[in-house]
């Protein structure tokens, strides 16, 4: 345990000519740097409602795009709807019938098909032949809405994948409806769903960007990039769909719940129709030159403080260096140099201190004497270095097994060391002894050196106005001459006072 300088050197003080001078200094700096981080702060503000604005600018005129391709669509439905209606309609020849039903919208680039279902689920009529199979479609969720509900209007179904080409579609629907106000099937429009994916792709959002389309129920139509990934997915536990029931259009600050990334997302409803669009930029991507800007500030900063700094410190160079060497002759006087614990001129003046401290607090003060077995003969045989290397082996031992900083380790003279235990009873000086000597003994058998014996006498006092330091030295050094009388290489506890006898254990062994 290495020894701190002693509590009573004076700490330095500036003279006041100095202190006139600094606290300008700093008070410039401290203005300079508040100034511009006021502006780093207003330029990621601003940052980020600009990329806002990009957003919502992207999103209006994807929100166009789909709007008038919906539009195209919806009226294609309802002139199929409003042809099945016409007075013999099932007389008319099967090429009539087609050219009645399926006007050249049919043919749009992204639209699989237009075809009919009858009252039943299986496809009646279709716009690419004239002789369609007749699947049953009854199980799809478009059918089964109408079927069931006469006042959907416009449905939009969830992504499939199409049983003829096996491509991704998107099916829009609406029922068919008899004069009496039966149910007479579903006419439907296939989009392919790569028409959203062509549109999201040339996006240039970053590279944790991402663009979606969703149903407001939560199912996704489509998500750039990784479209086959989540497309058919329900997220509607995500924040978007929260704040959409709120409002059609906003924008929010969350963690993607698909990749955990942080991103800024604005969305808006498509116009009336039961979808949104969101677009997510990541905040790395929003604040990449933001970075770099603040980080040219940062550096601008930077280099001002440390000017700043070698200004003060030159100002101060003769005063701290009078200082580091007044506390470095403190420290000296106080350290074994050897060892690094305390000396003995530092171990008694502590002892005293402690001595009248727990005396005054009615609390215990507990002392450990710990002597190297056979020393001399150790020195004799090695040499005086590996003497020497012991010696460091046991201090460091002792500096270990001390936890408290009020413990104290000192090299008491020799191969005689002493820990001082202030507030400890002579169970608790017992326990730290066996620590010490697992320790030493550790220590040995990884350096690969020797072992000796470590013979520890402990002792254990309550100060009283009636007692004096120089007992607990006798307690504990009667206690180490009887664990070398014993055998040596153990720990043995001297006889205490009759308050503390309570506390006395049998002598231990290695």
């Amino acid at each position: 345990m290495t020894v701190s300088a002693p509590s009573d050197v004076r700490l330095l003080t500036l003279p006041r000519p100095t202190k006139r001078v600094i606290a300008p200094i700093l008070v410039v700096v401290l203005c300079f740097c508040a100034i511009c981080s006021y502006l780093l702060i207003e330029a990621r503000r601003s940052t980020y409602e600009r990329a806002a604005d990009v957003a919502k600018g992207l999103i209006s005129a994807i929100e166009a795009d789909i709007g008038r391709n919906v539009e195209t669509l919806d009226l294609s439905l309802q002139a199929v709807v409003d042809g099945l209606a016409l007075p013999e309609f099932e007389r008319f020849d099967p090429v009539v019938r087609s050219l009645i039903l399926f006007d050249r919208s049919a043919t749009a680039r992204h639209l699989s098909k237009l075809y009919v279902l009858d009252k039943d689920g299986r496809v009646w009529l279709d716009s690419k032949t004239l002789s369609p199979s007749k699947n049953d479609l009854a199980d799809r969720d478009y059918y089964l809405v109408h079927k069931d509900s006469p006042d959907v209007g416009l449905y939009f179904g969830k992504p499939v994948r199409s049983r003829s080409t096996g491509e991704w579609v998107m099916a829009l629907s609406r029922r068919i409806t008899h004069a009496d106000g039966s149910f007479g099937g579903v006419v439907v429009a296939t989009l392919r769903l790569s028409y959203f994916e062509e549109m999201f792709k040339k996006i240039s959002l970053g590279a944790e960007g991402n663009v979606t389309l969703a149903r407001r129920d939560g199912t996704i139509l489509m998500r750039w990039p990784e479209p086959q990934k989540y497309m058919g997915q329900n997220l509607s536990r995500a924040k978007l769909f929260e704040d959409w029931a709120r409002a059609r259009e906003g924008s929010f600050d969350a963690f993607s719940i698909t990749d955990g990334q942080r991103r800024l997302f604005v969305y808006s409803q498509i116009e009336n129709l039961p979808l949104a669009v969101s677009i997510g930029q990541s905040n790395s991507d929003i604040y990449l030159q933001w970075n770099e800007y603040a980080f040219s500030i940062a550096f601008m900063i930077a280099v001002l403080c440390v000017s700043t700094y070698l200004l003060i410190a030159y100002l101060m160079y003769d005063l701290k260096r009078r200082a580091a060497a007044e506390d470095k002759l403190s420290i000296l006087a106080a350290t074994d140099a050897l060892t690094g614990l305390s000396n003995r001129r530092h171990f008694n003046e502590t002892l005293s201190r402690e001595w009248k401290r727990t005396a005054r607090e009615k609390e215990p003060l507990a002392l450990l004497m710990i002597d190297a077995d056979h020393f001399k003969h150790y020195n004799d045989a090695y040499g005086h270095p590996a003497g020497d290397h012991m010696i460091k082996i046991v201090g460091a031992a002792v500096a270990s097994s001390l936890d408290r900083i009020s413990d104290l380790g000192a090299r008491y003279g020799g191969d005689e060391f002493a820990v001082l235990l202030p507030k400890t009873t002579l169970e608790g000086a017992l326990n730290v002894a066996d620590k010490i000597r697992f320790a030493f003994a550790t220590l040995c058998e990884g350096e690969g050196v020797p072992k000796l014996g470590l013979s520890i006498g402990a002792g254990c006092i309550m100060p009283s106005n009636g007692t004096h330091a120089g007992e607990l030295v006798q307690f504990a050094d009667r206690a180490l001459y009887r664990a070398k009388d014993y055998g040596r290489n153990r720990t043995e506890a001297t006889e205490t006072p009759i308050e503390l006898r309570s506390a006395v254990r049998p002598g231990r062994a290695a």
